[in-house]
């Protein structure tokens, strides 16, 4: 619904493609249009459920330039953002919030004329919350006592790899999220999602790096991750945590069902199922993990 007319000829119009995704309630949404649309260097796409969309006909009056996609309830974020960027008629994609702002149009361009952002599948930016605090926004992975944890760090380097993008806030390379496989729609878990996204796209070879040289600033209170084991860490375990790299591919050695099966909140055959469906996909793509969740944590010098 609405947006610009598209040049078919070019690959690309913009240099890069604004995502807005948009939370419960609509506070900020309106201001943060007319702010975005004052930006003439990207094409706005913003994404909205059904359930919230009474407002979508007079918001596009309002900015006949922006792009709305509205799409069915009770889908996850991950799969909204595949579909955004999917979308997208540009080579990055800033997916952001419609409670943010971006704090300076001169640095994005800054960022993208830099050339910084084509080896990274996501650039993370420096996040502030509504008072200008430092949001802890670098994820840093590591196994305390045998579990896998999670801390979110201050950033205080420039370049700091981060094992997701924190509230899925960055800037896309299109191409590379493309063929990673995106956000896996299975995982209805934010928290599952992201850290699923994050360990695949690292054990298949790619990276996603903090830096200053671009900051947003939530206009609201800012989010904050919900860790809790659901269906969907099941999931992410299997996909993830079991997968071993030897010689020149990924696999899941059976001992690890047996592990699976001690913590699993079915019955052993559904349990075996469930296995089973993973280790297939697993095989599939087994030539293209470069390494596996062990060897992304030593990224990080978790003695800091």
């Amino acid at each position: 619904m609405g947006g610009e007319r598209i040049d078919r000829i070019r690959k690309y119009v913009y240099p890069i493609s604004i995502v807005l995704l948009t939370r419960k309630g609509r506070f900020y949404r309106e201001a943060v249009l007319k702010d975005l649309a004052k930006y003439k260097n990207a094409e706005i796409l913003c994404i909205t459920a059904s359930e919230s969309s009474f407002d979508i006909e007079a918001l596009h009056d309002k900015f006949p330039g922006v792009k709305f996609l509205l799409l069915k309830a009770g889908i996850s974020v991950g799969e909204k953002l595949n579909i955004g960027i999917d979308e997208a008629k540009s080579p990055f994609v800033l997916a952001m919030w419609d409670d943010m702002k971006i704090s300076s149009f001169n640095n994005l361009d800054m960022i993208l004329k830099s050339g910084d952002l084509s080896g990274n599948l996501c650039t993370c930016p420096l996040l502030k919350g509504k008072k200008m605090q430092t949001v802890p926004s670098v994820m840093v992975p590591g196994f305390l006592n045998n579990e896998l944890k999670v801390a979110n760090w201050f950033p205080k380097e420039e370049e700091v790899p981060t094992i997701f993008p924190f509230d899925y806030t960055g800037i896309y390379n299109k191409e590379k999220f493309l063929i990673s496989g995106g956000f896996d729609y299975t995982l209805t878990n934010p928290y599952w999602q992201k850290l699923d996204f994050g360990f695949r796209s690292y054990m298949w070879g790619e990276t996603m790096l903090f830096t200053k040289k671009y900051s947003i600033q939530y206009l609201g209170n800012s989010y904050s991750e919900d860790s809790t084991p659901d269906e969907s860490y099941k999931y992410f375990y299997l996909k993830n945590i079991t997968v071993r790299f030897k010689r020149d591919k990924g696999v899941i050695p059976f001992s690890q069902f047996l592990k699976f099966i001690m913590h699993s909140d079915t019955g052993p055959l559904y349990a075996y199922q469930e296995f089973k469906k993973v280790k297939k996909w697993v095989r599939i793509n087994r030539y293209r993990f470069k390494q596996d969740a062990l060897r992304v944590i030593d990224l990080w010098d978790i003695t800091e």
